[in-house]
């Protein structure tokens, strides 16, 4: 697994154009072991194939320290049928929707900054459902921030945390918020400065067990 930043750029799947590494050659659709050029079809797969992956990850859940390996391993498991790139940080700056997140090169030790906090927080444990609300969202914010992966960001991240709350002594219902709702209020944070919808999704799904 590559997350040293002085190893970048890396890439050891298809770049038919390496300014655009992740896409066939004029289309926005990304290069995957099925071939498929269609963004609709391959959104299926990637539904059907990662949504399988991720049944058995919440059967299983992959041991980790909560660090930017762990989500990697996460991400891998997820994706490792559909891009030869899963697990892999991205290797190009991004952006989405006019937000633009942590440059490729910054995201190694942006994420180390990020783990060393929630260590310094003992992961979290020990806090009422208000206080894990409210730290949830100040690392869940972080995470999507730093957008490790060119794609799949959000659903890696759901498995990443469900099991960094699972430690905590919580679960996360994700079906309890739409998908959508918490997107917009990453979004809202970002162009806000406001992190309260997003500290309201997260304790709405967040159940003490």
């Amino acid at each position: 697994m590559n997350i040293n930043p002085q190893h970048l750029p890396h890439v050891d799947y298809p770049a038919p154009d390496p300014a655009r590494p992740y896409v066939y050659p004029d289309t926005q659709v990304l290069i995957n072991h099925f071939g498929i050029r269609s963004m609709p079809v391959l959104q299926r797969v990637v539904d059907t194939v990662a949504g399988l992956r991720g049944d058995r990850l919440e059967r299983d859940p992959l041991a980790g320290d909560f660090d930017l390996p762990h989500l990697c391993e996460i991400h891998r498991a997820l994706f490792q049928d559909i891009f030869a790139w899963a697990g892999q940080i991205r290797i190009v700056d991004t952006e989405k929707h006019g937000q633009d997140f942590v440059p490729a090169a910054d995201i190694p030790g942006s994420f180390q900054k990020l783990h060393e906090e929630l260590k310094a927080e003992n992961f979290l444990r020990g806090l009422d459902p208000e206080e894990f609300a409210g730290r949830l969202a100040h690392y869940w914010y972080g995470v999507y921030a730093v957008h490790v992966f060119r794609d799949g960001n959000s659903r890696a991240m759901r498995h990443f945390f469900a099991g960094l709350a699972a430690e905590a002594g919580y679960r996360l219902d994700f079906a309890a918020v739409d998908r959508a709702e918490l997107l917009t209020a990453c979004r809202n944070r970002y162009f806000k400065d406001d992190m309260a919808p997003l500290r309201d999704c997260l304790r709405q799904i967040s159940d003490p067990v």
